[in-house]
C-alpha cells in the first residue's frame, strides 16, 4: 500500500517537466513575436518597393514620352539641328544602360539634358525643378519612448541614387540614416537604332548577402 505523498524521483521529474514546460512556452512566445516582427518589416519593405517602383516606372515613362515627342517635332524640320542633342540624350542613356550605371541613369532623371527645346520636362512636377523624381519624401521613423512607439518625420531631399533609396526606405534599418541594402536597374528606353532597343522596366532588388535579399 501506497503512502501519502510524493517521492524524491517524483518531485525532480515533476519540477523538470515545468521547467521544460515553462521554457518552451517562452521560447514558443518570443519566436511568435520575433516572426510577427519580421512580417511587419518585410511588408514595410514590400510596401516601399512598390512604392519606388511606381515613381521610377512614371518618371522613366515620362522622360522616354518628352523625348520621342521633342525627336518627332524636329523630325518635322529636315536638317533640323536640334535633333542632335535628342539623339545624343537616347544614346547616352542606352548606353549608360548596357553598363548598368543606374546612379548617372537616375541622375538624369534628376537633371535632364539642356540644349534640347522645347526643354524637358515638358510637364514638371514641382515648379521651378527640372527633375522627374520628386524632390523630396517625408520619411516617417518610429521609434520606442517609454516602452510605447512614436513616429516623427524627417524629411529627405532626393537629389541622386542613395539619397532615393533612403527617401523610400530600403535600408538595414527602414530609416533614412541606416545602409542602403537595395539596387536598381533603370534599363534602356526605346530607340529605333538600329539595333532596335526596347524599353524595360526598371527592377529594385536586394544586395546579395543582406537579410532582405535572403528573406525574399
Amino acid at each position: 500500500m501506497k503512502t501519502k505523498g510524493f517521492t524524491l524521483v517524483e518531485l525532480v521529474v515533476a519540477c523538470t517537466l515545468l521547467l521544460m514546460l515553462s521554457t518552451i512556452a517562452t521560447t514558443s512566445t518570443f519566436n511568435f513575436v520575433q516572426a510577427t516582427g519580421n512580417l511587419k518589416a518585410q511588408y514595410n519593405n514590400i510596401q516601399n518597393i512598390m512604392a519606388l517602383h511606381s515613381v521610377l516606372v512614371q518618371a522613366k515613362m515620362n522622360y522616354a514620352t518628352d523625348l520621342a515627342s521633342a525627336r518627332t517635332s524636329a523630325s518635322a524640320t529636315p536638317n533640323n539641328p536640334a535633333e542632335v542633342p535628342i539623339e545624343d540624350a537616347i544614346s547616352n542613356w542606352n548606353l549608360l544602360a548596357r553598363q548598368n550605371d543606374s546612379q548617372d541613369l537616375i541622375s538624369v532623371l534628376i537633371n535632364p539634358p539642356a540644349g534640347i527645346q522645347p526643354a524637358l520636362p515638358l510637364a514638371p512636377l514641382n515648379p521651378a525643378s527640372r527633375s522627374y523624381l520628386p524632390t523630396s519624401r517625408n520619411v516617417p521613423v518610429t521609434t520606442m519612448v517609454g516602452g510605447f512607439p512614436v513616429t516623427t518625420y524627417v524629411l529627405v531631399q532626393i537629389t541622386d541614387m542613395p539619397s532615393l533609396l533612403k527617401a523610400y526606405q530600403l535600408t538595414d534599418n527602414g530609416t533614412p540614416t541606416g545602409n542602403i541594402v537595395a539596387t536598381i536597374s533603370v534599363g534602356p528606353i526605346l530607340d529605333l537604332g538600329p539595333p532596335l532597343t526596347r524599353p524595360t522596366l526598371p527592377i529594385i532588388d536586394w544586395k546579395s548577402g543582406t537579410p532582405q535579399e535572403i528573406q525574399f
